[in-house]
């Protein structure tokens, strides 16, 4: 027979066992609940991501907030601009186009503005036009084609959009900062253009963005102004730093924690056969581009009339070296002046042959600030320079000086010094 000491204990026991068993039912219970709603947030993620990945292969934006779960691939992509001239009811001509080149991989890109008047071959109309009307005869799609050949690069894409969704677009990133260089005043009462822009820095909203690009001074759409040094300028010229203004402001740290989501707001205001992905996965890389390895260029060439009528006639050539450049990375050769440092005449012709051997583009020969350089020079603005200068250099025995402040219209400035032989 049990003390009561030992009932105690036992009862103690007992007691202590029945509270272990109801609190490894209480675990059992809480596990099984939240492997339940753990299996079935599972289920959920699983549908929703395939129900977004279906929207997208199908071109449908996935909804704000979400992200593609497809991996990152990252290519050089090729995208045709288009902003259009559209109004309701007529055929639209394109106003504005713009091929850009995307390597999210490097952080490099680049932007070709090909002037509206520019005389391409249509083929399927078995004429020549300006490449503005493509539009009007095959839409985006034989724009793309003709742009293509014209170049020869190939296009994976258009964007297009209209003066509203240019508009719309630029309201969407909040304004663009932008120094107006000059007062605008223009009006145009047939076309319902009305212009008033002061000179000076300012943010321009959707509305007066538009109204700058547009803007048209007596250069007109674009003018070779200084042919010796490849100098554009009018609308082509101005809606270039626009297009750069725009990027500074996309790239804006505050601008890219927003960019997916604004993405599909931006994605409205266009017409585009790029998938929802594509778009999706370049704004993702966004911040892998900075401004300073982004570069622009027109295609070059001189207005020139013909039957008629006025065209941008390309330069064959040199629109070859641009697309190299923008497109493949090729570097343009350097520009450069040669300037006579020793006051011996001929001296600086001579050193100009053998610079111009050395594929540089020398646009001028003149005489330098003083006769008594003892040792030629080579002048240039950055390290990149003064490596692609270095043959050329031990050639001319000459110093290499970089100045990053440098503002000279030529890459490149060669001082002969006395220490120069022909």
């Amino acid at each position: 027979m049990l003390s009561p000491e030992e009932i105690t204990r036992k009862q103690q026991e007992l007691s202590q066992k029945r509270a272990w068993k109801r609190m490894r039912r209480r675990r059992r219970l809480i596990s099984g609940v939240f492997l339940c709603l753990f299996g079935l947030l599972l289920l959920t993620a699983s549908a929703y991501v395939s129900y977004q990945i279906g929207l997208a292969k199908r071109g449908v934006p996935p909804a704000p907030g979400t992200f593609s779960q497809e991996p990152l691939e990252l290519q050089c992509t090729h995208i045709l601009f288009l902003g259009t001239d559209s109004t309701e009811g007529a055929p639209s001509r394109t106003d504005t186009i713009l091929l850009a080149v995307l390597d999210p991989d490097t952080g490099h890109g680049g932007i070709i503005s090909i002037p509206r008047d520019t005389r391409v071959y249509v083929p399927e109309r078995d004429r020549w036009d300006r490449i503005n009307a493509v539009h009007v005869y095959g839409g985006p799609e034989l724009t793309v084609k003709t742009v293509s050949e014209f170049l020869g690069v190939r296009i994976d894409y258009y964007i297009e959009t209209d003066f509203a969704g240019f508009s719309k677009i630029i309201d969407t990133l909040g304004g663009v900062e932008i120094n107006v260089e000059k007062d605008m005043q223009y009006t145009d009462v047939a076309g319902g253009l009305y212009i008033d822009i002061k000179a000076g820095p300012q943010v321009l909203d959707g509305k007066t963005a538009l109204e700058y690009v547009r803007y048209r001074d007596y250069l007109g759409d674009v003018a070779l102004v200084d042919p010796n040094y490849e100098i554009y300028g009018g609308r082509v010229e101005r809606q270039r730093k626009f297009i750069l203004a725009v990027i500074k402001e996309v790239l804006q740290p505050k601008t890219l924690l927003k960019l997916p989501r604004l993405l599909r707001q931006i994605w409205d205001a266009v017409d585009t056969n790029a998938p929802w992905t594509t778009a999706l996965k370049l704004a993702f890389a966004a911040d892998r581009f900075t401004l300073d390895r982004i570069e622009t260029a027109i295609v070059p060439g001189t207005s020139e009339q013909i039957n008629g009528a006025w065209y941008w006639i390309a330069d064959s050539e040199r629109t070859k070296q641009v697309v190299d450049w923008i497109i493949h990375g090729v570097p343009l050769p350097l520009t450069a002046e040669v300037l006579n440092g020793t006051g011996v005449q001929g001296i600086a012709a001579a050193a100009a042959e053998i610079v111009r051997e050395h594929n540089l583009d020398v646009k001028r020969v003149g005489n330098a600030n003083h006769f008594n350089y003892p040792v030629s020079q080579i002048i240039v603005g950055s390290q990149a320079a003064a490596d692609r200068v270095e043959e050329l250099a031990d050639y001319l025995q000459a110093e290499v000086m970089i100045d990053p402040s440098r503002e000279q219209i030529v890459d490149v400035t060669i001082i002969v010094g006395k220490n120069f032989s022909k």
